[in-house]
């Protein structure tokens, strides 16, 4: 009898403690109306707002890219928000009238792509496949020659590479134009200005760290069978050890591309240091952008045709886009990953 009554009591005590367990695990909600109305008009608004905040610069972009550019050819406009032709804005003025319409003018990208940029999509492909290419290779040999085992002077050599990680690569521009401008690699029309734009950026130690953590994380066991089958040297790194980083090969291709694509401060600095010359025909896309949409209203007056400039900005952008979509799943997993591990 006492047995049974402490064993109904334990089921008791056993389900209040589960039951208050879920408890704590909710997230907490208030029963009043009022507050339950309260929370979700904040959630509302919070969301709103960051939303219009995310959305207003590509709305603002793809919107003044189908504007009438001659809005922008008249000195005394500022901004148009919606694309409108420029004579129903003169014709309602004068008829005080506000029925504007909607006119969307493509010919904005038709003298976007009349400027160069053909020219500049396959040197800005060009000069992201060759920087993705050398990356790779130097930070693959690195991150293997670090993974390897100990060799004399590792761990000195590995420290020291571990203190440049906290130098800017911005700090060093000055020795690296030094570096390109004592080679003779400046000029736009000279060939080796490619060069000019890899090499000071060929090695990232961040890459070779990640790389040295995926072929650590190689079990013993994979690299002692490989030996037993005969697989060593070059065998074992390309049949079974690169094989196995696939997954920081691809995180160390995408970042690298997209830095690749979207750098403009050194390639500015190489095409505005060009001696005699100025920003060539074939260009990085970020320095075309910056040169379309210019209009001349007067003999040695410049003005900025803003529907031009943002046209060309939307093509500047549209290829990288659509290489998210196809690579969506791999990108996020890249960036939320980093490298971290050896999967295949």
């Amino acid at each position: 009898m006492l047995l049974t009554s402490l064993k109904l009591r334990y089921k008791r005590e056993k389900s209040a403690l589960k039951s208050k367990q879920e408890l704590m695990s909710k997230p907490y909600s208030t029963t009043n109306v009022l507050g339950k109305l309260f929370e979700w008009a904040f959630k509302v608004t919070i969301l709103t707002f960051f939303s219009f905040l995310v959305i207003l610069p590509f709305y603002f972009m793809i919107e003044q890219a189908l504007v009438d550019p001659k809005f922008y050819e008249n000195p005394g406009f500022s901004i148009a928000w919606w694309p409108f032709s420029y004579e129903k804005y003169l014709a309602a003025n004068r008829e005080f009238s506000g029925n504007l319409g909607t006119s969307l003018f493509f010919s904005n990208f038709k003298g976007a792509i009349e400027q160069g940029y053909l020219q500049s999509l396959v040197f800005t492909a060009g000069f992201a496949a060759l920087s993705v290419i050398v990356r790779l290779f130097f930070a693959i040999t690195l991150g293997y020659a670090l993974a390897m085992k100990n060799w004399k002077g590792k761990n000195v050599f590995f420290n020291i590479l571990l203190a440049l990680i906290v130098i800017p690569e911005i700090t060093l521009i000055s020795l690296q134009y030094t570096l390109v401008s004592k080679a003779g690699w400046l000029g736009t029309k000279n060939p080796f200005i490619i060069v000019a734009m890899i090499v000071p950026f060929a090695t990232s130690i961040f890459n070779a760290y990640m790389y040295r953590d995926s072929f650590d994380a190689i079990p013993n066991s994979v690299k002692e069978s490989s030996m037993l089958d005969g697989a060593n040297g070059f065998k074992y790194f390309f049949n079974i050890a690169l094989p196995m980083v696939k997954a920081t090969t691809w995180t160390v291709i995408i970042l690298t591309a997209i830095a690749s694509w979207n750098s403009y401060t050194w390639p500015a600095l190489l095409w505005d240091s060009a001696p005699g010359e100025t920003a060539g025909y074939y260009a990085p896309i970020n320095l075309w952008l910056f040169t379309t949409g210019r209009h001349e209203v007067a003999p040695g007056q410049i003005q900025i045709v803003l529907s031009v400039r943002m046209a060309a900005t939307l093509l500047a952008v549209i290829p990288m886009i659509i290489v998210y979509f196809i690579l969506r799943k791999r990108i996020m997993a890249a960036i939320s990953r980093r490298g971290s591990g050896a999967k295949g």
